[in-house]
């Protein structure tokens, strides 16, 4: 083994101290309860002391997986605050029992940026991996209710007849450039 690729940031929460993204309920049981130690710090010393290269996993998009209630999520989440702010509220997205950042909302891809560039400039990771960046996923039947729906009919790819779909690569082009 040489590499190892560690989930850093899997429910929109971080598994290492960050000042966008409260700690992780993977780590000590409560979203935004810190665990009394930097996991990826350690895993990070480990891995290179042992002559590995290590990197950071990251879901830029999901906040919430079978819940769509907010208030399971920390005082500190974003999500949480941004969904309680009526000028904020579609910055994120109830979509099928699950929450996600909605990544047409500069806000949200300005997090995700940010996020990714506090670990490369806080940890010597040697690399970062996005997953899951795809939108949730619709049927031409149901494009009408898409998650994203209202942001699309706004868009100038709405106007010029482009497909949804073209809009929703273009958002996630736009943040992968970022």
């Amino acid at each position: 083994m040489n590499c190892i690729i560690v989930h850093v940031r899997p429910f929109g929460d971080a598994m290492y101290k960050s000042k966008y993204f409260p700690w992780s309920k993977c780590i000590s049981g409560k979203q935004g309860k810190n665990p009394g130690f930097d996991p990826l710090k350690i895993m990070t010393s480990v891995a290179h002391a042992n002559g590995m290269k290590i990197e950071a996993w990251i879901n830029p998009y999901r906040v919430a997986a079978g819940s769509t209630n907010y208030s399971r999520l920390s005082s500190k989440n974003l999500a949480r605050k941004w969904h309680n702010n009526k000028k904020t509220r579609r910055n994120v997205l109830a979509y099928r029992g699950s929450l996600y950042y909605n990544p047409a909302k500069a806000q949200v891809r300005e997090l995700i940026v940010n996020g990714a560039k506090e670990i490369v400039q806080n940890y010597d990771v040697d690399g970062i991996h996005m997953d899951d960046y795809f939108y949730p996923s619709f049927t031409k039947r149901n494009v009408k209710k898409a998650f994203d729906a209202k942001e699309y009919n706004k868009s100038s790819y709405k106007k010029k007849k482009k497909s949804i779909y073209t809009y929703r690569r273009a958002q996630v082009n736009t943040l992968v450039k970022q």
